[in-house]
């Protein structure tokens, strides 16, 4: 399954129960079904969110890309989290209000910036779609470092056609 797909399934899985309103969707539509029609609508949330995990990228982060996210998961609490990411099985969620506190307003207001939505929506849209991007650059249950990041990235830009 793509990249695209397995944000789109994990937001519109997840979709039952989810507060009306939200990211811009129509009335009745779950806030996860307006994050997934947001990246359909605007692939930059996507973009924005590789460019946080690419230490090539200094727009979004600025720092050591997936390695400084990794870690500041595991110095925030959420090292069980990042390794289900990471790891072979099913990703656990992340709630946005723990996301915020862990990458900072400063990443959210990058991220924000770069994706073209509110600072408000970016720790819901970075927590809705962080888990697979991460899961998509780690196949084999390692951060890759080095060459093998590269290649993830770029494996990802291609699948979005942005290469």
């Amino acid at each position: 399954m793509g990249l695209l797909d397995a944000i789109l399934k994990q937001a519109t899985a997840s979709m039952g129960g989810a507060p009306t309103g939200g990211m811009g969707g129509g009335s009745g539509t779950g806030a996860l079904g307006s994050i997934a029609d947001l990246v359909m609508r605007n692939p930059q949330v996507i973009s924005a969110a590789i460019a946080m995990l690419n230490p090539k990228d200094p727009t979004v982060g600025g720092g050591n890309g997936l390695s400084d996210v990794v870690a500041a998961f595991n110095k925030g609490g959420l090292g069980d989290v990042m390794a289900s990411w990471v790891g072979g099985g099913p990703n656990k969620p992340v709630d946005p209000s723990a996301l915020s506190s862990v990458l900072g307003s400063d990443v959210l207001s990058q991220f924000a910036k770069q994706a073209g939505i509110g600072h408000g929506d970016a720790s819901s849209v970075l927590a809705s779609i962080l888990p697979e991007i991460v899961n998509h650059m780690t196949p084999q249950g390692k951060v890759p470092t080095g060459n093998a990041l590269e290649g993830a990235i770029g494996s990802l830009l291609g699948e979005l056609g942005t290469r």
